[in-house]
């Protein structure tokens, strides 16, 4: 079971990293890339209360572990608003549409949220 959390999160963490590679981080905001290779890439991403994440697509599957848990919101492009609540030691696989589509990660939590993400290529 550690082994299998252990490589989702680092997938997860690879992904986000790839993701936001090309993007310039606001304040509050931290991506810090672990791997990339052919297969996955993964990151661990942070963010402070109040944070929030560029808006960008995140394609294909991905999974993270979260290493501090917080309440997050997605912000879409249309202007939709979804609040999630992630715990730590919480893990997630990420593969549906909505998952995937181009959105904003705003932390509206108290305390910081870290995930590591590792993105399936």
């Amino acid at each position: 079971m550690k082994i299998f959390l252990a490589l989702i999160t680092s997938l997860f963490a690879l992904t986000s990293t790839a993701v936001f590679a090309d993007h310039h981080m606001p304040k509050g905001v931290d991506v810090k890339q672990l791997f990339n290779n052919e297969k996955a890439a993964g990151s661990i991403v942070t963010l402070q209360p109040g944070a929030t994440s560029p808006s960008v697509a995140r394609p294909g599957a991905r999974a993270g572990y979260f290493i501090q848990g917080s309440t997050v919101e997605r912000i879409y492009e249309d202007g939709k608003v979804v609040k999630k609540v992630f715990k730590t030691g919480d893990t997630a696989y990420f593969d549906q549409p909505e998952d995937q589509a181009p959105y904003a990660l705003k932390n509206v939590g108290k305390g910081v949220f870290k995930v590591y993400i590792v993105n399936i290529k």
